[in-house]
């Protein structure tokens, strides 16, 4: 099998696609996973906010949950960029930038941004091909939001003027 049969995951000569909820669950798997590490509660974050988009309706939370458990197969068993390639190549173009959103939002929901994070979000927009200016709005609206700052260091902080504090020197 070629590489590029491998990253699009070719089966008998034909290119697999995903439906577009699964498309949209498979990015936001890719999110969840993006920070090194899955926690059963961003996961079930994951499944209230799929069920509350209109691609969603009609689909239990079973049903919600089985789609993430298949694509978290799907995930370890080809790794994050050849899940975002079948997403990607999945979408429509007008659910694009809603997957970009989504994502965001999975990704900042904590407030911390890790530099995986960041690296993840800044792949996404380019394959999805979000524009620069859009994928900024974007990042700004959901950032101020969740009140996010940048893990630098556990020993730092960043605070909302993006000074460096000691955690050490903070007061609660």
């Amino acid at each position: 099998m070629s590489l590029l049969d491998k990253v699009f995951e070719v089966y008998n000569g034909l290119r697999v696609l995903f439906s577009q909820p699964e498309a949209m669950a498979a990015i936001a798997v890719c999110a969840i996973a993006s920070g090194g590490y899955l926690l059963k509660q961003e996961t079930e974050g994951v499944i209230v906010l799929l069920s509350q988009m209109e691609m969603f309706k009609g689909h239990s939370e079973k049903q919600i949950t089985s789609m993430l458990n298949r694509l978290l197969n799907i995930l370890s068993e080809k790794g994050i960029n050849n899940l975002i390639a079948i997403a990607n190549d999945s979408l429509y173009s007008e659910n694009k930038e809603t997957a970009f959103i989504l994502a965001t939002n999975i990704i900042l929901v904590d407030g911390v941004l890790s530099a995986k994070e960041q690296g993840f979000l800044t792949n996404l927009y380019q394959v999805l091909e979000i524009s620069p200016e859009k994928k900024s709005k974007i990042f700004q609206a959901k950032s101020q939001i969740h009140q996010v700052t940048q893990k630098k260091s556990k020993k730092y902080r960043i605070n909302e003027n993006g000074d460096k504090v000691n955690n050490n020197l903070v007061s609660s």
